[in-house]
Parts: C-alpha cells; structure tokens; sequence
C-alpha cells in the first residue's frame, strides 16, 4: 500500500485531556475515577468521580484498556465489552452512540489482549489474529484504507500478533517472532521508520527480531 499524507481537513487534533482511570482488583472487580463527561466510566452518569467508584457487580474482568474517551475490557470468559464515547464507531457494536455502562460486544469468546487510541480500538484474539475499528483518518486501523469502522474489522490474515498498543492516532504491535510494526499517523516520526508519512497497513520498522516490550505517547513510541 501507499504512503500518503492526509488533507488538513481529515484531521482530528483534539486539544482536551485524556482525564479518566480504569482499574482492576485482585477480586476482578472493576472501578473507575476522572472525568466521565462522555460516560467514559461507565457507572451509568456523566458524574465527575474524583475517588474509585466500583462499576457494576460482575468479578470477572480480566483486562482493561481506556484512553480519550472510551474504555474497552474483556472478561474471563474471552467476551469483549466498551463503553463511552463512540462518535466513530470506536466502541464496535455497530452503532456511533455512546454508551454509558459496559456494553457487550458481539458475541465472540476469544478476545485476549485489547488496545485503546484516541478514537480506536485494537484487540488481538486468542489464534494470534489481529483486530480493529473506530476511527482510521490516518490509517490506524491498519486495513488499507481510512474508512472508519464500528464494528471489528480482522487485520490482514496472519495469526502471529503478540502485543499491541494503540496512541493517539497510531498502532504498535509486536510479532510471536519479535519483530516490530507500526502503521497509523506517523507526521511526527512516531511510525518509527525513517519518514513522516501515514501509514494505512502493518509496517515492519527495521529488521531486528529482538523486541520485547512497547509503549507510546500520544506523538512517539517507545520500546525495550
């Protein structure tokens, strides 16, 4: 696929905060703090919550991820769950409507390791394949195009994807073979791959078989 520079009025540069925390106890309950103006906490309000708040009953929350304004998780069972705004799909169940406590998201029960962007979301399932939906107006979601998608859309065909982590308006993830990619926003260099250009799918970045952990800003990336 092409590299390509997106039109300035494709852009989504928003200025506010990313403003809320999402934890997990030892119990596997579920609880949330910060700001909640697009019920991002998932506790049924748009209240502010400046202490820990337990969301709903359930003990069976395995992992979470949240950034901007929304918050996806995933139970024992493999079921994946979101809420919270959803403008662009980045919840995927179908819909642009936020949502204001934790709702299921298609039937699967293979979801095992999940990544939150601004406005997108990326999961991994339990045969290694790759996942994505929400917002793609630099190509983050990796499916060649920067179409957004309100529902999981699979990522190429492999079967080999570890880890991922999603920033601001671009994707990290690392192969079963400890090789790196990237593919989203990459104006600031943040792809990692000696330009300033997006990219719409899985990019390798260099040769090295030898990563072992990603992170990222909302502008850069790391990793050990």
């Amino acid at each position: 696929m092409f590299d390509f520079l997106v039109p300035l009025h494709l852009c989504e540069r928003s200025i506010q905060p990313l403003n809320h925390t999402v934890a997990l106890k030892t119990d596997g309950t579920l609880w949330a703090w910060g700001g909640n103006n697009l019920s991002q906490l998932g506790d049924g309000t748009t209240t502010t919550r400046n202490t820990p708040i337990r969301i709903g009953t359930a003990n069976d929350w395995k992992n979470i991820a949240a950034t901007g304004y929304h918050t996806i998780a995933i139970k024992t069972d493999g079921t994946l769950w979101a809420w919270g705004r959803n403008t662009h799909g980045q919840l995927g169940d179908g819909t642009t409507t936020t949502r204001s406590t934790p709702t299921q998201i298609g039937t699967a029960t293979d979801w095992q390791t999940i990544a939150a962007g601004e406005n997108h979301t990326i999961a991994i399932k339990t045969d290694g394949s790759l996942w994505a939906w929400g917002n793609n107006n630099y190509g983050q979601l990796g499916d060649g195009t920067i179409t957004n998608r309100s529902t999981p859309r699979q990522i190429g065909t492999e079967t080999d994807w570890q880890t991922i982590a999603g920033a601001g308006l671009h994707t990290v993830a690392l192969k079963t073979d400890g090789s790196l990619w990237a593919w989203g926003d990459g104006t600031n260099g943040q792809l990692g791959d000696d330009t300033f250009l997006a990219k719409t799918i899985p990019t390798q970045i260099g040769t090295d078989t030898d990563w072992k952990t990603i992170g990222h800003g909302r502008y850069h990336t790391v990793a050990i």
